[in-house]
């Protein structure tokens, strides 16, 4: 097919594909993207607004205990919450960054504000860093809850610094010339809910490509079935017509646009299996003008040709003693072996009439192709006659000279041919030679002297001309 023949990323089959296959793979593509980036901000906001409320309930406990001056009871607190599978961490900060109970220095504090020692430290914070993120400062500063949002590759978690308000109550141990008597750093681990993200995202991954594949594979099916293939159907039907195979058409039952081409396609084909049809009723020379020439009006012009004129000797007679069939037979033998030989010197059949052929040479060495065209008919007859003594004879003339070349006839129904002297002096000449002879004219025999052997006969009296013409028969054309 000739469709085979072109590379693969030129084909439009491969260029509809890619096309479809991009549309795809955006298209599902950002739906997928969108709807997986949904549900997974979704899943860590949910999880980390539970965070948030989590630590909302870690901070009123812790504060509760502080309020209440419970210290050592907050200090077990802490490290109960930091045991927890939801807490990671639970830290409480003093103002300066330091954290609080690992050492006396507020506990000194609060017996002096009292004036007597009321508490003593049970047991202590682990360390003494100083605390110096600037989320930390910030929730010092504005005393507000401070978020952050840690995504480390091997740690992620959601980190939260909540001010201890030194509330009234709390003044008459704290006292008066501070408003944050601490910061509660509470931290939670994300981990699992970012894993159980990513794994989300690999699902809607595989899924997309999953969709992509079983799409492309029908869309392949659907496009090679009802456009490739048929595609490639009328492409091979046309494929032969072009050269010159006009026994296949295109068998289609749809109703697109495919099925339309197919039938306009069906339809040209007809048309030109009856131009061919049409084309061996007409002449060589007249199919070349009509192809050559985008319009077709009547009129001629003049030429110099060489006529070539048969007819069978005593064919009438011959038919009345035979069937039809075989009349029609022999008649189609002779005028097909007659055509063949014509033909191949370059000659042009210009019409049959009856039993009688009319051929026209044109161009160089016509009158030689000519005249080896009709001793080639003649030997051809002559061998059928010493086989079949009831074969038919033929008498050929030939003439050369002028004639009018055109197109001759009514608007609507023309004929092209060629008129003239010329032609009528060829047509007497035929009916002048008797069976198996050939007879020309002087205006072909003095240019072939030399190139043919030939025998002068008595000058014969002609319809249309005043004078008796001189005729020739041909013996034999010289190698």
């Amino acid at each position: 097919m000739a469709s085979k023949k072109i590379q693969l990323f030129k084909r439009i089959s491969f260029r509809i594909l890619m096309i479809i296959l991009i549309t795809l793979t955006i298209g599902i593509g950002f739906v997928i993207f969108y709807f997986s980036s949904s549900q997974n901000n979704t899943i860590i906001e949910s999880r980390e607004n539970a965070a948030i409320e989590e630590s909302e309930i870690v901070y009123m406990a812790i504060r509760n205990n502080m309020l209440a001056g419970e210290a050592p009871i907050a200090v077990e607190l802490f490290n109960d919450f930091a045991k927890s599978d939801f807490l990671s961490d639970v830290m409480l900060y003093r103002a300066n960054g330091y954290p609080a109970f690992y050492n006396d220095d507020t506990i000194k504090t609060v017996n002096r504000n009292l004036g007597r020692d009321k508490f003593i430290v049970t047991r202590r914070f682990p360390g003494n860093e100083q605390n110096t993120e600037s989320s930390f400062t910030q929730s010092v500063v504005k005393v507000d809850d401070q978020i952050v949002r840690i995504l480390d590759a091997e740690n992620k978690s959601l980190l939260i610094y909540k001010p201890l308000i030194n509330q009234p109550k709390c003044s008459a141990c704290h006292g008066t010339d501070h408003v944050i008597r601490g910061v509660i750093k509470i931290s939670t681990p994300l981990n699992d809910v970012y894993d159980a993200a990513q794994k989300n995202t690999v699902l809607s991954i595989v899924i997309f490509l999953i969709v992509v594949i079983i799409l492309t594979v029908f869309i392949i099916m659907f496009i090679n079935r009802t456009i490739i293939r048929r595609v490639n159907t009328i492409g091979d039907v046309v494929n032969l017509v072009g050269e010159g195979d006009l026994t296949h058409k295109i068998q289609s039952s749809y109703s697109d646009e495919l099925g339309y081409l197919s039938g306009q396609i069906n339809s040209m084909i007809d048309g030109l299996r009856e131009k061919l049809k049409l084309s061996k009723f007409v002449s060589r020379s007249t199919l070349e003008h009509v192809k050559n020439s985008e319009e077709i009006s009547l009129g001629g012009e003049k030429k110099e040709v060489t006529v070539l004129f048969t007819d069978i000797r005593g064919f009438t007679s011959y038919s009345e003693k035979r069937d039809p069939s075989d009349v029609m037979e022999v008649l189609n033998k002779v005028m097909n072996l007659q055509s063949e030989i014509i033909t191949s010197f370059g000659g042009d059949i210009d019409k049959y009439v009856g039993d009688e052929i009319m051929a026209v040479f044109e161009g160089d060495d016509m009158i030689l192709r000519a005249l080896r065209a009709a001793e080639k008919i003649r030997n051809s007859m002559i061998k059928e006659k010493n086989d079949n003594p009831e074969s038919v004879t033929i008498g050929i003339g030939i003439n050369t000279g002028t004639v009018i070349s055109g197109n001759m006839g009514a608007l609507d129904r023309i004929d092209r041919t060629v008129i003239g002297d010329t032609v009528n002096l060829g047509a007497r000449l035929c009916s002048a030679a008797a069976g198996n002879i050939i007879v020309v004219s002087e205006f072909t025999q003095k240019p072939a002297e030399g190139k043919a052997e030939f025998r002068e006969h008595q000058s014969i009296k002609v319809k249309g001309k005043e004078k008796p013409v001189k005729i020739f028969t041909l013996r034999k054309v010289l190698k």
